[in-house]
């Protein structure tokens, strides 16, 4: 799977920076934290389908 990785190096190590380009506060970092989460799945359902 390709992913954007500078996103998830910069992230951490600058977390003002997403807050900055989402032309939000960048004290607004000090309340969250970045995490690169894995979702494994094993299946994957419609619930529904009009066709």
């Amino acid at each position: 799977m390709k992913t954007d990785s500078i996103f998830y190096r910069l992230f951490p190590e600058i977390p003002s920076i997403f807050f900055k380009l989402i032309g939000n506060s960048p004290q607004l970092a000090e309340l969250h934290q970045f995490a690169s989460v894995e979702v494994k799945q094993t299946a994957f359902r419609l619930v529904g389908v009009l066709s």
